[in-house]
């Protein structure tokens, strides 16, 4: 009988909530890919579940960001009027990329079967990256 449970308490209170948090993160992350090409990146995110209009895009500052946000609400009453239950939930995801050289204004974006594309045109970087400087 020595053997049969561990010695830790199971409802070890850290282990209990690390297993939670580890687990509850993993199905609302934001999956995506950037590909880079000699003209352009282009982007793939999958927002399954969100609508167009739940979706931001933004480029500032060679910093790209998707975030989406999503809320459900389910309200049953009883015949007087009173609640029996009442449950609201909420999804928001955010992803930022540094992103550089690109042509702000010739970004375009398309949603389609819950799948976010953007095209970044490139520009051409400028060519002096490193300047020496006299010190007097």
């Amino acid at each position: 009988m020595a053997g049969l449970f561990p010695k830790k308490d199971w409802l070890d209170g850290e282990e209990l909530v690390g297993k939670l948090l580890s687990s509850f993160g993993e199905d609302r992350k934001l999956n995506v890919d950037v590909k880079e090409f000699p003209d352009r990146y282009e982007v793939k995110a999958d927002l399954p579940g969100f609508s167009k209009e739940e979706i931001t895009v933004e480029y500032d500052s060679e910093i790209l960001a998707i975030s989406a946000e999503h809320s459900v609400s389910k309200e049953e009453e009883g015949d007087d009027g009173r609640y029996l239950r009442k449950e609201r939930s909420t999804t928001a995801l955010r992803r930022q990329f540094v992103v550089k050289n690109v042509a702000e204004d010739q970004i375009t974006a398309a949603f389609e079967m819950g799948v976010l594309h953007l095209t970044l045109p490139k520009i051409e970087a400028d060519r002096q990256t490193r300047k020496k400087i006299d010190i007097q």
